[in-house]
């Protein structure tokens, strides 16, 4: 029984008395003959052997695939190299009347044999993978270029997976690359779909091993690791040690490696539950892991976690000539934000009725909370990006003195002895395991002042050398450096002008105060700030090699500008890095890309947000650099008086708990706790 063949249409039927209408070349040549050129002939040939092939005419060989058989022309069939090869040898099928070809999808071979009659094949999503298989075996390199295309074309993460392996079958470094590529940047969309299950050992621990291998957080990797042992325990128990190799394991929450621990695969070795065991030791117990190095987070996730306490949410109510005013509500809660599933969590609730302008800081997993003020008050003021309007009275308290300690893991508190004087709106950092509460409202003054809890004689120090007296609490960023304390700040020098200049004007300058926690001494430096400073102006600090690195983004708001000064304390230099300083350059972005930093602003705590802004500088650290990125999350809730606190996951006990998370609300929040 003949196979079927493709409809020809009658347009294709030549005679030689159509030949005439088609054009031809000529020319002469020196022996006075001509040279006569047709370029439809080869055109012509072709659609004259379809026809034949049509019509049975002048058939000289039948090809058997399946139970089908397709008459056709040898001279046709040589032009592809395995029957060339077939054909020209000294085998039986050379001068056979008949070649059977074994392992061959019949209706792909009738779709090859119509190309090499027509020149023209259909490939669709459905035969794609049975016309790669027969053109393989064929080694019709055209024809495998063509599956190679359309598979490309229609590249998803549903089909990745599968693709890679099939590019892997078959010698296709190209298409496998670019399905490989596909599944390592959408990862979590690609393990939606059954075709991962199938993957072998070695196709998933070459995934799992790629430092590119792009996912949410680690715990993805593992129920993903949990699903593939699922499906065929039996023959994958011997490669489960291999596979944990591959698992940031101090990366996944503790409620993960237990699910991982449970496992009856993992059960039965016992090195699998050593290493699991350690990791849960890690984040309970803060135990350093054995080649913990080697289990950082990958790359693309953070360890950084944001931390927002108190303050008050911004409700919105109309009031009289069509103005909407603030309704504040207090938010007595701890919320924390994660760069990684960008979403944000309640932690827990404070355990007093102060609400905001409180100082925050980490010490491992211990977060303190000082000071602060029950009421709010807020300057009026009409922003840009709400349509909120402040009030018009302000509502003062007294600062609060009370201080307390927050351990991440078990969640619970420990209240402090009060500190010597109430403070709002303050900073706070760790040295040397102290902490020290620095500025704010304290006592009603506008200078600087300075207290030290130490939690080993759980009490109050007394600090004897206190800020220079120019210090104010607005215009300066506290930040631990080695066993220093280092105030930045910007300063305006018209009272000792007559320093830099005999002009009256007063000219900011950047200075850096850093008290030396063990020696108690002070060392300063100032330099003159470029005329570009603005109020939208961005610090970061970086502390390598002893020296600081203070790097200034001006013009947040319309295209940042950065600059970047090194303070020497031994030294007592401020001076501009100009960006020949290469050492440090490699230095700086080493550090940042083990640690994965992402820093996060905020706007005055005054100021109402809705967005928590994470960004990162340029890679250079000349004067030209800009913002390499800048991200705006927005906030579950609009609001103002929070405090803020940059920390790291590994540190303060994220891992330990299984937090839920906040869903943003559109509807208008009532004033009531975020509890």
């Amino acid at each position: 029984m003949f196979g079927e063949l493709s409809d020809f249409d009658d347009d294709d039927d030549y005679d030689e008395s159509d030949w005439d209408s088609y054009d031809y070349d000529s020319e002469s040549t020196e022996d006075d003959s001509r040279h006569f050129k047709e370029d439809a002939q080869g055109r012509k040939l072709l659609a004259e052997l379809a026809n034949q092939r049509r019509a049975g005419k002048f058939l000289d060989v039948v090809v058997q695939v399946e139970d089908c058989e397709f008459p056709c022309h040898r001279p046709v069939l040589a032009t592809i190299s395995y029957f060339k090869a077939m054909l020209s040898s000294n085998l039986g099928e050379s001068s056979s009347k008949v070649i059977q070809l074994h392992g061959i999808d019949g209706i792909s071979f009738c779709k090859i044999l119509d190309f090499l009659y027509t020149g023209e094949i259909r490939i669709s999503e459905n035969d794609v993978q049975d016309i790669l298989q027969t053109a393989h075996m064929l080694q019709f390199d055209k024809i495998l270029k063509y599956c190679c295309e359309f598979i490309q074309d229609n590249l998803c993460p549903a089909n990745c997976l599968g693709v890679m392996r099939l590019a892997g079958m078959y010698g296709l470094s190209d298409l496998k690359k670019s399905a490989r590529d596909m599944a390592m940047s959408n990862f979590s969309d690609a393990i939606q779909h059954g075709e991962f299950l199938s993957l072998s050992v070695q196709e998933l621990l070459d995934l799992l091993e790629d430092e590119d291998l792009k996912v949410t957080n680690e715990e993805e990797v593992v129920n993903f690791v949990i699903r593939w042992l699922d499906h065929a325990p039996e023959n994958r128990q011997t490669a489960t040690l291999q596979i944990l190799q591959e698992i940031r394991l101090t990366c996944v929450k503790i409620s993960v490696l237990q699910k991982l621990e449970s496992h009856p695969v993992i059960r039965e070795s016992a090195e699998c539950q050593a290493k699991i065991t350690a990791a849960k030791e890690k984040h309970l117990l803060g135990k350093k892991v054995e080649g913990e190095e080697a289990s950082r987070n990958r790359r693309g996730t953070s360890d950084n976690l944001a931390i927002i306490v108190g303050g008050w949410m911004a409700a919105k109510e109309t009031g009289l000539h069509d103005e909407t005013e603030m309704k504040p509500g207090p938010m007595r809660s701890i919320t924390c934000f994660d760069p990684d599933s960008q979403q944000y969590y309640h932690v827990t609730n404070l355990p007093t009725s102060v609400s905001g302008y409180m100082s925050v800081a980490s010490a491992g997993r211990h977060v303190y909370v000082t000071g602060g003020r029950a009421c709010w008050s807020l300057k009026e003021n009409r922003t840009e990006k709400l349509t909120w309007m402040g009030p018009r009275r302000k509502h003062f308290q007294s600062q609060s003195r009370q201080a307390f300690r927050y351990d991440f893991p078990s969640d619970t508190w420990l209240k402090l002895p009060d500190m010597p004087r109430g403070r709002a709106g303050h900073h706070s950092v760790i040295v040397n395991g102290k902490l020290f509460v620095v500025g704010g409202d304290a006592e009603a003054t506008s200078l600087v002042t300075m207290d030290c809890y130490d939690p080993e004689e759980g009490a109050w120090i007394k600090i004897y050398a206190g800020p220079p007296k120019h210090l104010t609490s607005s215009n300066m960023m506290v930040t631990a450096f080695g066993h220093k304390i280092a105030f930045i700040c910007k300063v305006a020098f018209g009272s000792i002008a007559w320093r830099v200049s005999r002009m009256s004007k007063e000219i900011d300058h950047l200075c850096v105060h850093a008290f030396d926690v063990k020696t108690k001494g002070w060392k300063n430096a100032y330099i003159l700030l470029p005329s570009s400073w603005a109020e939208d102006s961005v610090t970061l600090s970086t502390a390598v090699d002893g020296r600081l690195y203070i790097r200034i983004g001006y013009g947040l708001s319309s295209g940042c500008r950065i600059y970047q000064y090194i303070f020497d304390a031994e030294k007592e230099t401020l001076s501009l890095d100009e960006g020949n300083k290469q050492d440090f350059r490699e230095n700086f972005l080493r550090t940042r890309r083990e640690k994965q930093n992402v820093n996060y602003w905020f706007t005055n705590s005054q100021d109402i947000v809705d967005t928590i802004s994470n960004y990162e500088f340029g890679d250079h650290t000349s004067t030209s650099d800009h913002y390499s990125s800048t991200k705006q999350t927005p906030l579950p809730f609009a609001l103002f008086g929070h405090s803020f606190l940059e920390t790291q996951k590994s540190r303060v006990g994220w891992y330990c708990r299984d937090l839920a998370a906040l869903e943003e609300e559109e509807d208008e929040r009532d004033g009531s706790d975020c509890n």
